[in-house]
Formats: structure tokens, C-alpha cells, sequence
């Protein structure tokens, strides 16, 4: 788990955007893992000198074992602005995957009908389920530690959740450390591990000046299982 925290990429008086770090958790659960709602309520009290409990409206959420870029409203009506968009499906999101195997193409899309079953995101049964679509394109190929792999860049056309470590898996091709959906475990390590899925965009408009924004964010190069890019010719930043 990164325990430095999550790190501010914008601020201003309606919206912070920050880089999640695997392993947190989006909000509080109950339990006492850090979670970047509470993280944030701190930090706006702190930044800003404000007493009391500080506003801080989540918008969506990524998964415990994934990093990456995430939107904070810092007022209601931002909250409800930012989660409109991503009800209408206007806000642009693509994720780096590290993948086991190598795709036949190089490039892509995955779509299909999922649906829950227990913890998992299954292929729902005919007629049932929710749409689910992403778009995929193949960045790097290789065989660190002798094992084929492959580094997608996915553009999330729909919201499912879980979507895209199922429609891979269900493909051939398991996000690295995803124990949950196949994935190889190999220094699969800590109660809560970081597996090869980032956040690496997130596109919205402005919940008030509706300027188009957009946020980069790439994993740490050392970390598990990014790590294994390491000269292989393909580096993260």
C-alpha cells in the first residue's frame, strides 16, 4: 500500500482532482484503511483554514488495488454537476492495463452484457444485464520474467463496475495481480495490494465555468506490478 498519500494534480474553490493511491479505499468503509474522501475533508480543512467539517462530495470511485486520477467536488453544486456528467457518460476515462498475454490485434473493443454475482462482474444471461464497452489499444508487448505480457490503453466507454478486470479476463488476457479475476499473483503481496489497472485520464467539464479539463497521472515505475516494464524499453514517465 502507498502510504504517502494522495497527491493534489488542481484545486480551486469547486473542485480538487487528485492521484489515488493503490491501495486506499474511495470512502470510508467502516474499518480504518485510508480512504480519499476522509483524506480530502482533512486536507480542504487544512489548505483553506476552514473550521468544522469541510465539504467534500464524492463523484466516482476507484477500486481498493487501483491507483490513478480521481474528481472531488468541494461544493454540492459541483457534486451535482460532476455527477451528472458521469451519469449523461460525458466524461472521458482510459486506464493503463498490464496484462498477461499478448492480444492478436492492435487494437480493439470489448462489448458485451454484465452483471454481479457475489464479488465478481460476470457475462450476464440473455436478455439480462447492463451494456458494457471499452475500446483497447495495445501500447507494448513483451515477456518480463520470461512471462508474455501486454500494456493496453483502454478508453471506458460505459461505467460497470469491475468492467474492465472482467471483459480482460473473460478475453485471454487478466489484469497482472488481479487474483480476483484470474490474474497472475506472482508477488502478489499485503492485505491490500496494488494490481496492474491505472487511471491514467480523466476528461470533465468545469462544473462551473464548463471549461473542458483534463488530468494525467501515471503509476510509479518501481512499484508492483509496474515494475516489471523496467527495461523492457517501454518506461512510465
Amino acid at each position: 500500500m502507498n502510504a504517502r498519500g494522495p497527491a493534489v494534480l488542481f484545486e480551486d474553490n469547486h473542485l480538487l482532482i487528485v492521484r489515488k493511491p493503490a491501495g486506499w479505499l474511495s470512502q470510508p468503509d467502516g474499518g480504518d484503511r485510508p480512504d480519499v474522501l476522509g483524506w480530502a475533508r482533512a486536507h480542504i480543512r487544512e489548505r483553506w483554514n476552514k473550521p468544522g467539517a469541510a465539504y467534500a462530495g464524492l463523484c466516482h470511485r476507484l477500486d481498493l488495488p487501483v491507483g490513478g486520477v480521481m474528481a472531488i467536488a468541494r461544493t454540492s453544486k459541483a457534486a451535482g454537476r460532476i455527477s451528472e456528467q458521469f451519469r449523461e457518460r460525458t466524461v472521458g476515462k482510459v486506464y493503463l492495463a498490464l496484462c498477461r498475454g499478448v492480444p492478436d490485434r492492435t487494437s480493439g473493443n470489448i462489448e458485451g452484457r454484465l452483471a454481479r454475482s457475489g464479488n465478481l462482474t460476470v457475462r450476464a444471461r440473455p436478455g439480462e444485464g447492463a451494456r458494457a464497452a471499452l475500446a483497447w489499444r495495445l501500447l507494448w508487448r513483451g515477456e518480463p520474467g520470461g512471462r508474455a505480457s501486454s500494456l493496453l490503453e483502454v478508453d471506458l466507454l460505459t461505467g460497470v463496475k469491475h468492467q474492465i478486470r472482467a471483459q480482460l479476463a473473460g478475453a485471454g488476457h487478466p489484469v497482472w495481480g488481479d487474483g480476483l479475476y484470474g490474474g497472475p499473483e506472482a508477488d502478489f503481496l499485503g492485505a491490500c495490494p496494488e494490481i496492474g489497472l491505472f487511471a491514467a485520464k480523466l476528461s470533465l467539464d468545469h462544473p462551473i465555468t464548463r471549461e473542458r479539463l483534463s488530468f494525467h497521472a501515471l503509476p510509479e515505475a518501481e512499484s508492483w506490478p509496474w515494475r516489471l516494464l523496467k527495461g523492457t524499453g517501454y518506461e512510465l514517465g
